[in-house]
């Protein structure tokens, strides 16, 4: 598998930082250092906290390198879904956060050299018009500049699409540079790598080194670490996705992804195309890389493969992040996840949440005074999907096999 278009070039301009050997004292630790984590560690800076930032291999390593990077608040249909489900005032909020976040990012992209553009962006449907018009409909309602229209720019035919205007789409690499380089002229965050976190209890085991937790503590990396609270590996699992960039194909101005799981995804940068696909269950089924290639030739015969890759998403059971306390189990200790394939806004919503709950504090139902929006995010909200009980059966089926194989280990 090939890198991301992402990487060309940029790792080399990435600092490389040290492992801990010493206790510091600091006020948050800030486990994770991908687009989240640094996102926190920055907002954290700006608020005068003291940080320190844990990343297990290389900061902005993982998933975000291979992101599709559409910042967007519009995340599939989910607004006739989120209306149906919980109600006007809720929907509303979750389309306030993200919006919320797409400022943000426009905010901080202005002394960011990240290839940052004011894109619309699309959901589309190749066979139902009448659930893009319900969508439609629901983003207007919540206050959304919404509208139908078609989709010419594709090379396959859709019944139509719903359209957000004043969305965006950037170089998430080159920002989490720009980043980075702004978290280093402070002295207020210290990042370590190469430091993977293990366990937590009363403190934080990683690499051999033990030391007492701080105050606070946000569990940032990809599918949270702490396995003794929260139950999430029964609240979430993974998709992963293909990716292709394209050179020697007509232009795409906005960016679109298919209402069904099972469509694809496209968006231009550049002189190129980016389109992503084949999404499915990590561990239950399997995708075919020239299959899908062969798919994507046939729309774009004339197209040059420039860099293919692979992008891995965690899943919430409901479609809304888990974002706020970790449990009720563990208090001032906080959790960024299930994102859902939308890590972007997601991730700049739960680093805007996170870091005014540590700084002016938090209610019980994950909101804060100045983001009444976070109890959508609420991990602890009651959830009832039958996919939370295969979870579980699955989770223990594969510990009864890992206790198997231990067993047989010591027998033999």
């Amino acid at each position: 598998m090939s890198d991301s278009i992402w990487n060309d070039g940029a790792r080399i301009q990435m600092p490389q930082y040290g492992k801990l050997t010493r206790i510091k004292k600091v006020d948050v630790t800030i486990v994770g250092g991908g687009l989240c984590g640094l996102l926190c560690a920055y907002f954290l800076k700006e608020a005068g906290a003291e940080c320190l930032l844990l990343e297990g291999s290389r900061i902005a390593s993982g998933t975000v390198r291979h992101a599709m990077a559409q910042v967007t608040s519009q995340h599939g249909l989910i607004y006739s879904r989120l209306l149906e489900t919980l109600g006007e005032e809720k929907a509303r909020m979750y389309l306030e956060a993200n919006e919320l976040a797409l400022r943000k990012y426009r905010e901080l992209a202005a002394s960011i050299d990240c290839d940052f553009e004011e894109r619309s962006s699309y959901i589309y449907s190749r066979t139902d018009r009448e659930y893009i018009e319900r969508e439609v409909r629901a983003a207007s309602l919540l206050g959304m500049k919404a509208e139908f229209c078609e989709t010419p720019e594709l090379p396959f035919d859709t019944v139509g699409a719903v359209r957000f205007p004043n969305q965006a789409q950037m170089n998430p690499v080159k920002f989490l540079y720009g980043l980075v380089e702004d978290i280093e002229k402070s002295d207020k965050v210290t990042i370590f790598e190469e430091m993977p976190v293990d366990d937590w209890v009363n403190g934080t085991t990683w690499s051999g080194l033990h030391i007492t937790i701080p105050k606070n503590i946000i569990c940032a990396t990809h599918f949270p670490f702490y396995k003794k609270a929260g139950a999430y590996n029964n609240k979430l699992y993974q998709n992963r996705s293909y990716i292709m960039a394209l050179d020697h194909v007509p232009e795409i101005r906005g960016m679109y992804a298919d209402a069904s799981n099972s469509g694809l995804a496209l968006r231009g940068y550049k002189d190129m195309i980016l389109v992503g696909g084949a999404t499915h269950r990590v561990g239950q089924e399997k995708r075919d890389w020239n299959e899908f290639r062969e798919k994507i030739l046939s729309y774009y015969p004339e197209a040059m493969e420039r860099e293919h890759w692979e992008v891995e998403d965690c899943v919430s059971l409901d479609g809304i992040p888990y974002i706020g306390p970790y449990s009720d189990k563990t208090p001032n200790m906080y959790v960024a996840t299930g994102f859902n394939g939308w890590g972007m806004t997601s991730a700049m919503t739960a680093a805007i949440l996170l870091t005014d709950a540590i700084i002016n504090g938090q209610k019980t139902n994950g909101a804060t005074e100045s983001y009444p929006w976070g109890e959508v995010f609420y991990p602890e909200r009651k959830i009832v999907r039958s996919q939370y009980f295969a979870n579980v059966k699955e989770n223990v089926r594969e510990n009864i096999k890992s206790f198997l194989t231990r067993k047989s280990k010591i027998n033999d």
